[in-house]
């Protein structure tokens, strides 16, 4: 049989095989990349997307758009990839262990004496430093998800006129002030609600049914909306 060549990850300390013509494993840049605009996750399948953006094969569950793991055709979620060999426990086997997170399994902290998970790839814990810091000079806070940046730092401030708070969307605004149309009473920066030029507050949105109530309608009953009281 003919004998396949083995190359390492070019990437200082790392053991993978390198992936392409660049020398490098998926996870330090080599192979193919998503094409999902931003992206530099490996495209996994024929889609040209990485797992976290749709690429891949899916979880068979109805209504779960996991990624399938192992030939089962399911999400570790629901019963897919190798399970924990703890009699009795069916939950997914974490890294090259054979139990779960709860069991033993995946990787520990390297600090002597701990046993808790390491976090973000460094060998630690979150007690011990494992989680990944914020990379905002001067800023000891941890990165929050997938970002690598706290929540101060994440996407920075609203840019609406006067608020300080924390974006919560990428177009650069607060909750409070994201899209969406505004509350037409002087002074209220607050959404309107449904087709009305209204907050909640305001009077906008669904009201309650009964004659003498003009409180916000929160329950549906038929083709009407009722209040908590005249529910």
């Amino acid at each position: 049989p003919r004998k396949i060549s083995r190359r390492n990850c070019k990437y200082e300390d790392c053991t993978k095989t390198a992936v392409g013509a660049l020398g490098y494993c998926g996870r330090h840049g080599g192979g193919r990349h998503c094409k999902h605009e931003g992206c530099t996750k490996g495209a996994v399948g024929g889609s040209g997307l990485c797992i976290s953006h749709g690429g891949g094969k899916r979880c068979g569950t109805e209504g779960c758009n996991k990624c399938a793991v192992g030939p089962s055709g399911f999400c570790v979620r629901h019963g897919g990839g190798h399970r924990c060999s703890l009699e009795g426990c069916s939950k997914g086997a974490q890294g090259g262990t054979e139990f779960c997170v709860g069991h033993g399994g995946g990787k520990r902290c390297t600090e002597e004496g701990c046993t808790h998970l390491a976090k973000g790839g460094v060998g630690f814990c979150f007690l011990h430093g494992g989680k990944k810091k914020c990379e905002q000079v001067d800023c000891d806070n941890f990165a929050r998800g997938q970002s690598n940046h706290c929540k101060i730092h994440h996407l920075g401030r609203c840019l609406s006129e006067g608020c300080d708070t924390v974006t919560r969307c990428e177009q650069g605004y607060c909750f409070q002030h994201r899209d969406g149309k505004r509350c037409a009473e002087l002074g209220c920066t607050k959404r309107a609600r449904g087709k009305t030029n209204f907050c909640v507050g305001h009077g906008g949105g669904k009201r309650c049914a009964n004659e003498e109530c003009d409180k916000p309608g929160y329950f549906k009953c038929g083709s009407l909306w009722y209040c908590r009281l005249h529910t």
